[in-house]
Order: structure tokens, then C-alpha cells, then sequence
């Protein structure tokens, strides 16, 4: 078996696409284009990298979108673009630096503004909803990274309902918002991390696993299930590359669908984040 790519840049481009319409009436109506505002405290590579990718897919896309360097705390300027009517969208790059407080950073952006889903109140109020129509109905926007994932597993068209899901990771902000997420597609979810005992064993019975550790080649391709889809998160520099948290090569000659390593989540999370913004501007217009 040969596994079949889902590619992330075909179906970001086919998103960001579909938003043209609903940008055009926020300039028609306002005389201004959605804003995109991107707090970033972070030297990470990994992190400079996604900044330039949301930058650049920002402007081909049509919104307008500025990054926010911030050497400190980033909680006061997330509050000073919060209450800036210009800026529809806000999202703090990860990690935030040593020292800093997360949490407090998280809850500084209103829920109005915040496409990525980390304020406490949408937090939680995407983890009350019990199924996806619960999640679509309720206005929050889950993680981006995560709502990528969904649409990745959805492109293989393999109906999450009664499957086997093994999710690796389980940070807040992917790993534990993507078991839930998959628990509310009705998947039987088990949620894993570099400390499970016997990892292999729970990744050889899924039919999907969710990648989210962020640790190259953790997953060994030999343990993934023949037939199975592999959504792979990672984003590691190894040399001069960047790869997975899956063996790739070796994954590929079990699975059905595996998403590439760069190519696959990290454009469809851009892409979201561009939609999250054009629907938080089309709100705004409601106010």
C-alpha cells in the first residue's frame, strides 16, 4: 500500500478562495478589508516561519494583516489591539517567552477577536459542546491547528463516526482540543503522550491517528495501522529540513491518506486563520 497525500496547500487554496465574496462585502460595507493582528514574542524558527507563511497568505488572500513584535509580556498589547475597532482578528504566536504567562495572555483577547480559540471563555465553551453540530452552531472558533486537522481527515472521507482515533500530544492548545474535537465526530478517542506505556500498541489499533507531540520521527511508520489516516501536526527542523512527528517514509507504505511534512496542516491553519478573521469582520458588522 501507498498512501495518498493530503495536500494542505490545495485545500487552503480552495478556502481562502471561498472567502473572497465575504471580503468584498466587509470592504463594501466598511470601506476596509478584514485585519488580521499577529503578536509574536517568539525567535523560534518554527514560529518564523508560520508568521511569514500567515503574512504572506494574508496579503494574496486579500486581508489586511500586520505582525506585532513584543520583546515582554504580551498580555498589554493584546489588550491595546483588543479594544482597537481596525483589528477584527487577533492570534499570539507560540511558545510565549520563559517566564511569561500564557494564560494571562490568553485571556487578555476578547472572545469577538479570538480566531484561534485559546481565550478561557471560548476555550470552554468549545469544550461544552458535545457534538460538531454543537461546535458549528456555537459561534467559538476551536484551535485553528485542530479545525485544520478535521479538514484534512474529512478531505480522506473516511467517516470518523465509530473509528478508532489515537491522538499524540496533549498540550492545551492541540492534543487535548483534537481528542475532544474527534470525540464530538463520534470516534472512540484515546489520548496519548511521549509517556504512554506501550505507545506502539495504541497507534497499531487506530484507524486515524492525530499527530501533535512535536518531536520528529516519534511515530514509527511500523506502528501505524494498514489503511489507516495519518494527520501529522509536527513541525520540526532536523538539519535543513523540516519534518513530522511521524516516520513518514515508512507511514506511507501502511496508511491510506498521510498528510505532508511541510504541505500539510500548516497551510490549512493559515487558511483558517484567514476565515476566522473574514467571519469575526462579518460579525463585527452585526454589532
Amino acid at each position: 500500500m501507498s498512501a495518498q497525500l493530503l495536500d494542505g496547500k490545495s485545500l487552503a487554496a480552495d478556502i481562502r478562495a471561498g472567502l473572497q465574496e465575504d471580503i468584498a462585502a466587509v470592504l463594501q460595507a466598511r470601506g476596509a478589508t478584514p485585519r488580521l493582528a499577529v503578536v509574536t514574542c517568539s525567535q523560534d524558527a518554527a514560529a518564523g516561519a508560520y508568521l511569514r507563511a500567515k503574512l504572506k497568505a494574508a496579503a494574496e488572500t486579500g486581508l489586511a494583516a500586520q505582525a506585532y513584535p513584543c520583546a515582554e509580556g504580551p498580555a498589554s498589547l493584546l489588550r491595546r489591539l483588543g479594544e482597537d475597532p481596525a483589528v477584527d482578528g487577533i492570534i499570539l504566536e507560540q511558545p510565549v517567552p520563559k517566564g511569561g504567562d500564557a494564560a494571562e495572555a490568553f485571556a487578555a483577547i476578547p472572545p469577538a477577536k479570538d480566531v484561534e480559540g485559546v481565550n478561557p471563555l471560548s476555550y470552554g465553551r468549545f469544550f461544552l459542546c458535545k457534538s460538531s453540530a454543537e461546535i458549528a452552531a456555537s459561534g467559538v472558533f476551536p484551535p485553528c491547528t485542530v479545525s485544520a486537522m478535521i479538514l484534512l481527515l474529512e478531505r480522506s472521507r473516511l467517516p470518523a463516526a465509530g473509528k478508532e482515533a489515537v491522538v499524540v500530544g496533549r498540550s492545551e492548545i492541540l492534543g487535548r482540543p483534537a481528542a475532544h474535537y474527534l470525540s464530538a465526530l463520534d470516534a472512540t478517542v484515546t489520548l496519548c503522550h511521549s509517556r504512554t506505556v506501550d505507545l506502539a500498541a495504541h497507534v497499531r489499533r487506530a484507524d486515524i491517528v492525530f499527530a501533535c507531540l512535536g518531536r520528529a520521527g516519534f511515530i514509527m511508520g511500523g506502528w501505524i495501522k494498514p489503511g489507516a489516516v495519518v494527520v501529522d501536526a509536527g513541525m520540526n527542523r532536523l538539519g535543513e529540513a523540516w519534518v513530522g512527528d511521524v516516520e513518514s517514509a515508512a507511514a506511507a507504505e501502511r496508511a491510506a491518506f498521510i498528510t505532508p511534512v511541510p504541505g500539510g496542516v500548516g497551510p490549512v491553519t493559515t487558511a483558517v486563520v484567514l476565515a476566522n478573521t473574514v467571519a469575526a469582520a462579518k460579525r463585527g458588522l452585526r454589532a
